[in-house]
Formats: C-alpha cells, sequence, structure tokens
C-alpha cells in the first residue's frame, strides 16, 4: 500500500468486514473496497432502519442494526461509510449495540482519501496513466544545505471567510500558509491581512465563486514563483522541509488525491447539483475552448476528480489556467439562472472544481502533476 498501510493490515485481518451506510458514501466506499488492490469480501452494509435504505450495495445486503447483532460478530470491523455530520451519533449507536471496532471512511476523512487513494493509483497504472505522490517526488530531491541559495518562492493562501467557524483542532503547524480573506467586499468584518478586495479583483462575486474570488486575486496580485490555495479546514499536508525541496523540484502541479465518483462523475453532479448548469458547462467550453471537449467528456464519465478548488502550479501554468477558466466561468454565470437556495448559490465553485480536473487532464502530458494528501480540519 502506499497510503494507511497499518489500517489496511488491520482490516484484512478481521474475521468479518462489515460497511455501515447504504448511501453514495457507501456506494463508493464498496466500490473501491471491492477492487484492486484491496478485493475485500465485505458480508453487510447496516444501516438503522432498512426502510429509508435500498435492500442490497453492489449486491451486499442492507440489514438493519437489530438484525446485525444476530449475524455480525461483536469484534467485526465495521467501516462506517456516512457523510460527516451523521458521525458521531452513528458512532453512538454503534456502541450502544456493541459493535466497537469501528473505523471512520467518512466523505471527508483523511483515512478514506488514503484508502481511495491507493485504489486511484492502481488503475492509473492500469489505464497507463501516471500517478505519482509529492512524498514520492521529493524524496528524490537531496535536501537543500544551508549554504546554498534559496530556491523559488511559493505561495500557499488559506482562505478564510468572515463566516468561518471555530475549530477545535489546533493548526498553527500550517505556518507556512498565507491566510487570505475571501469575499472581503461583502462584509465590515476583517479576519486577514491579506482580502480579495484589493488591487484588481471579483471580491463581491464570492458568493457564487466561492474561493475563486481569492484565486482571481492570487492570479492577478501574486507573482511568486509557486502559487497555490488551500481553506481554513483543508490544508495541504506539507511542512517546511517539503517546501524548501519544492522550491527546487521540477514539480509542475500538484493536486489533492482525487474524490471517487461511482458510477460516474456526471451522475453524481446531477444527483447532488442542478444538471442543467453542466450542459451550460459543456455549451460554454464548446464555444470558449474547443479543444478542451474531449478531456471534458473524459471526466464527466470518468469516475474521479481533484476536487476543492485545491491546487499548487508553478506561476505562469496558474496563471494559464486563470485565462482559460473564467472566461467559462462568466458565460455560466451569464447563462445559469439564480439560485435562491444558499447552497446551491455556489454552483459556479461547484463546476470550477470539475473543471480543475477538466484542464489538468488536457495538459496531462505537458505538466509533471503529483498528488498531495490533504488534512480535513473537524470543527
Amino acid at each position: 500500500m502506499y497510503y494507511a498501510d497499518e489500517i489496511v493490515k488491520e482490516i484484512r485481518k478481521s474475521k468479518q468486514i462489515v460497511i455501515f451506510g447504504a448511501g453514495i458514501v457507501a456506494y463508493n466506499v464498496v466500490n473501491c473496497l471491492l477492487r484492486y488492490p484491496y478485493q475485500l469480501e465485505i458480508e453487510y452494509c447496516m444501516v438503522s432502519d432498512t426502510r429509508f435504505n435500498p435492500a442490497q450495495v453492489m449486491g451486499i445486503p442492507v440489514i438493519d442494526i437489530k438484525t446485525a447483532e444476530t449475524v455480525i460478530r461483536k469484534n467485526a470491523v465495521i467501516l462506517i461509510a456516512v457523510t460527516d455530520k451523521n458521525l458521531e451519533m452513528i458512532l453512538d449507536l454503534l456502541r450502544h449495540h456493541g459493535f466497537l471496532h469501528t473505523i471512520s471512511l467518512a466523505f471527508h476523512s483523511d483515512l478514506w482519501e488514503q484508502i481511495r487513494g491507493n485504489y486511484l493509483r492502481e488503475n492509473f497504472l492500469v489505464n497507463h496513466q501516471r500517478y505519482t505522490t509529492l512524498e514520492e517526488e521529493l524524496e528524490k530531491i537531496a535536501f537543500p544545505s544551508s549554504t546554498e541559495p534559496g530556491g523559488a518562492e511559493v505561495h500557499i493562501y488559506a482562505v478564510r471567510s468572515h463566516a468561518d467557524k471555530a475549530l477545535r483542532e489546533d493548526i498553527t503547524r500550517f505556518t507556512w500558509e498565507i491566510p487570505i480573506q475571501a469575499g472581503t467586499a461583502l462584509t465590515d468584518k476583517r479576519v486577514c491581512r491579506i482580502c480579495d478586495n484589493t488591487g484588481e479583483h471579483i471580491s463581491y462575486k464570492n458568493q457564487e465563486y466561492c474561493e475563486l474570488t481569492a484565486l482571481y486575486w492570487i492570479w492577478k496580485n501574486d507573482s511568486a514563483a509557486y502559487t497555490g490555495l488551500c481553506h481554513y479546514r483543508r490544508h495541504f499536508e506539507l511542512d517546511e522541509k517539503m517546501l524548501s525541496k519544492i522550491e527546487i523540484s521540477d514539480i509542475d502541479v500538484i493536486l489533492t488525491i482525487p474524490i471517487l465518483n461511482f458510477p460516474h462523475v456526471r451522475a453524481v453532479y446531477d444527483n447532488d447539483h442542478i444538471a442543467a448548469d453542466w450542459d451550460i458547462m459543456l455549451e460554454a467550453i464548446e464555444k470558449l475552448a474547443p479543444d478542451y471537449r474531449s478531456a471534458a467528456d473524459m471526466v464527466q464519465h470518468g469516475q474521479h476528480y481533484s476536487g476543492y478548488n485545491m491546487f499548487v502550479a508553478k506561476k505562469h501554468i496558474l496563471n494559464s489556467y486563470c485565462e482559460w477558466l473564467f472566461p467559462i466561468l462568466v458565460y455560466c454565470e451569464q447563462n445559469c439562472r439564480e439560485k435562491k437556495d444558499i447552497y446551491q448559490k455556489r454552483y459556479i465553485g461547484f463546476l470550477a472544481e470539475r473543471l480543475l480536473s477538466i484542464y489538468f487532464t488536457r495538459h496531462a502530458g505537458d505538466y509533471k502533476i503529483v498528488y498531495a494528501r490533504k488534512h480535513f480540519v473537524e470543527k
């Protein structure tokens, strides 16, 4: 295994493996674990109440927790595959019924990211595509001594907002990040020294564009050799030593471990968001960047994309990406219907997550792309 080796060994040792969940997260987890390199035998999908769930997931029977008490060993490994908001409630439920050997594969969890990272790497290799981890690439580089000249600057901005929730976790280890406040034009409150409403900006579009108003600011106002973007709850797993190596490397782009979408990316987007917006995005590509249509088809019919609008790239590559991206987003903004729902109002940000993968799928042979782990911070 490339990631989470000890956890994978622990799961394999169990005489009985059970998934808790039968929704979209469980569907993705089951698809991943049934396939190479895992090829696990999963006996059941357990839920609290079968009335609101399918009878099976990928051929695996779905049972309620009362039935589970009669057919599942108390020492079985229970892999919890749910949305993060339900995790604590489900842990309490399982403890109440005596199931104590639990491992969280909740959607945002670091462990689920690493588990799917193993699967995706093998999937890339089978399809003759390159998948290199950031750690592997940096291992090739000797750590620069203090007598050597400094490398290129790496500016990775962590997007903040005046509406951010308080975090339980200490994140001071991410000292190398540069906080930037997004959507500053929409509030009088200031939470960062650097704000996205200075210089050339689109800060006022933050409700639809989300972290992309910060990306636009970086594009127009930062000139470091490497620039990138993360979030106050999603951070690249980096440290100062790794940054020093990135500075002198030939890495072009750093993406996050891709998100899995079964049966394919388009189907999951249609389920979670507004299907018509995707069609308008494709229309924009046809009109403004027709050379990318085949890459768009590969992503929409494929089973993964790099999410969160998180990436680090050489500045000239970030510039080229933004020059391509923002006209497409403006076209979508002008042609998609206005959203009243607060969540769906972020549609420009959602589309851009998929456009990131479309762009770098098109340029997979042009750039050295590596994949980095991220850390998701609990509230």
